[in-house]
């Protein structure tokens, strides 16, 4: 007899912030339909990304940014940055970045920037637990900020990042039944060779486009657009995985980090999907677990909020629940991404014993005609919380213990239960600091600091959340917008 466990919570999420990141520099590649980005010596290329933090009862959080622009302070006036409309699902990115748009920037001083937002559309769990999904009305779509200090761009070899920061809490606003959205954001700027590691990290999941021994292109599941990233000998793969097994269409994971000469070289791919026997590419989705079903103590299959979807089950294809179902046997194969085994998690710690309200997954397998997806494959993914230290982090660098103290459960609805709104949190050698933290810096933090956490949740032997972080950042407050 099968029983179902099933998320609960309301739309209250924690103050987090997304940010836009700008980045500059030469020798990019980028690939956006047909078109591609030349050299120039009056201009630099610039790489726009996209990232969030947590928000910890949103499932799902997809805002189509209409346009970017930055103010010269001058009769010039300002200058766009995004050639199209980008869709982008900021809640699964959770403080690490995905590129939407290469593109070229005059030199020249730029003292304000202003975003656009046309549509956002959110996924969140209701009173009764139930995976609402609603268009946020836009009361005041666009934004612009002062950027202090301005960003200059000197020379055509001049990297800088610019990172716009959409603080989602305030942006998304429930009273009743009407949901609203007007951008709350920060901007922060520095040279790309000056930043820490984990402020050059991008994340990107999609398909291939292609792939060379020195080169992958692929295509982003949300917002459809092409980068290449660079394969040296330092690209990780997963154990078993060579090179040569990456086919066109399948997809994968890519863990990448932009260059001072501005590129951005692969850090790790990992597949997360196979071509079947005919050569048909399956269908995938990653995104949030919100019930589960179970027989004889095994999972049986599960509903998600899918955050991004590819081959049949596109999000435009997606049932009007906006919720998708999966069916689990014996033959479904569980994995982790390079980044999860980078951070000292092994292939035997996610099991199927490991799949629960809150998880994060992707999924890839055949979708029959009802939209119910056979998984051949179910790999981990990253989720990204936020809240307050509970304490001083104990320990010594690398390895710290903390508690993380959330505003509310939220997505993550313990199985066997979560007495307290205190998640445990373990970083390790791999860990990533952001925003100017180092691991040193993170022990001096005191409880009540706002942070954001990236990494990976498992069951520990007691049945408890263990989150093992793969980035930690400070969450910073959003700014007043030119003319308040």
């Amino acid at each position: 007899m099968n029983a179902g466990r099933q998320l609960a919570g309301v739309f209250l999420g924690l103050a987090g912030l997304a940010s836009l990141g700008v980045v500059t520099g030469c020798s990019s590649s980028m690939t956006n339909g047909a078109s591609t980005v030349a050299a120039s010596t009056t201009a630099a290329p610039m790489l726009v990304t996209v990232s969030d933090a947590p928000l910890n009862n949103i499932l799902m959080a997809k805002v189509t940014i209409s346009a970017i622009t930055l103010g010269t302070g001058s009769a010039t006036g300002a200058v766009s940055v995004l050639s199209q409309p980008a869709t982008v699902e900021l809640s699964s990115l959770g403080g690490v970045q995905e590129p939407i748009e290469l593109t070229n920037l005059a030199l020249g001083t730029y003292t304000s920037a202003t975003v656009t937002v046309s549509s956002a559309q959110v996924t969140y769990l209701n009173a009764s637990g139930v995976a609402t999904t609603g268009m946020a009305t836009l009361t005041s779509p666009t934004v612009t900020v002062a950027l202090t200090p301005a960003l200059m761009v000197a020379s055509a070899t001049t990297e800088q990042h610019l990172q716009f920061g959409f603080d989602l809490t305030k942006s998304f606003d429930l009273t009743g039944n009407v949901l609203s959205f007007t951008p709350a954001i920060t901007t922060l700027a520095a040279a790309v060779s000056s930043e820490d590691g984990g402020d050059r990290n991008l994340v990107a999941t999609g398909s291939v486009v292609s792939v060379t021994p020195t080169a992958i292109t692929v295509q982003c599941g949300d917002s459809g657009r092409q980068f290449t990233y660079v394969i040296n000998s330092s690209t990780a793969l997963p154990t078993g995985v060579m090179l040569a097994s990456l086919q066109t269409g399948m997809i994968v994971r890519i863990q990448g980090q932009t260059q001072p000469d501005g590129t951005i070289v692969a850090v790790s791919i990992t597949p997360e999907s196979t071509t079947g026997m005919s050569g048909q590419n399956e269908d995938g989705a990653k995104g949030i677990i919100v019930s589960v079903t179970t027989s004889g103590g095994l999972v049986t299959g599960f509903t998600m909020v899918p955050r991004e979807a590819f081959g049949m089950m596109t999000m435009s294809n997606l049932p009007m629940t906006g919720t998708i179902n999966v069916a689990l046997s014996s033959a479904t194969v569980y994995g982790l991404p390079q980044e999860a085994q980078q951070v000292g998690l092994t292939s035997a710690m996610f099991t199927n014993a490991e799949l629960f309200p809150g998880q994060s997954v992707m999924v890839t397998g055949v979708a029959d005609s009802t939209g119910t997806v056979a998984a051949q494959q179910v790999t981990l993914g990253a989720v990204g919380l936020g809240g307050v230290l509970a304490g001083v982090p104990q320990g010594n660098a690398p390895a710290y213990t903390f508690g993380l103290t959330l505003t509310s459960i939220g997505a993550l609805a313990n199985p066997k239960s979560l007495p307290t709104l205190t998640l445990n949190v373990a970083t390790e050698a791999s860990t990533e600091y952001n925003h100017g933290m180092t691991a040193a810096g993170f022990a001096a933090l005191t409880a009540g600091t706002a942070v954001e956490v990236n990494g990976y949740v498992l069951l520990d032997p007691m049945g408890n959340y263990l989150l093992t972080a793969q980035q930690i950042g400070q969450v910073q407050a959003p700014e007043s917008p030119e003319g308040n």
